[in-house]
């Protein structure tokens, strides 16, 4: 049996061996504070949103040596994002929702991310703490077309 070397191959593997079994399940009551639709997801369909996702971010250029920050909670989109960035080598900066300003731009000037995967609401502040902290900074959303 082959050993998966990254999160993406570990994630691969198990979609190849189950693509019929529930990879996430959100439940209604958390649907409702997200935003989000409730409801099971399989790893077959999971696993076609990664490949298009790892494709959008690849067309755009990103891949190994890269970072990217993902501000996005505990939602199924840190998943899908998390394992198609990995699956090109990018490295993963997890931004926690509850950071303030001054934090932001310490992260932006410090982690080197090229990109930021942001909840809407949260794209401003993480444009203005790269332009206080001095660094270029992409930001996207969820559902936006990639930056290059």
């Amino acid at each position: 049996m082959n050993r998966a070397n990254t999160v993406w191959e570990a994630f691969r593997d198990t979609a190849a061996r189950f693509p019929d079994h529930p990879c996430l399940q959100v439940l209604p009551e958390t649907a409702a504070i997200y935003g989000i639709d409730a409801g099971e997801r399989r790893y077959a369909a999971v696993l076609a949103e990664v490949d298009a996702l790892a494709g959008a971010f690849r067309d755009a250029g990103y891949g190994p040596g890269l970072r990217a920050g993902l501000l996005l909670e505990n939602r199924p989109s840190f998943l899908t994002h998390w394992f198609a960035l990995n699956r090109l080598g990018v490295s993963v900066v997890p931004i926690s929702a509850e950071m303030r300003a001054a934090e932001l731009e310490y992260l932006c000037g410090h982690s080197e991310i090229a990109l930021a995967v942001t909840l809407p609401e949260r794209a401003g502040d993480l444009r203005a703490a790269a332009e206080r902290a001095g660094t270029r900074l992409a930001v996207m959303s969820p559902g936006e077309a990639v930056p290059p």
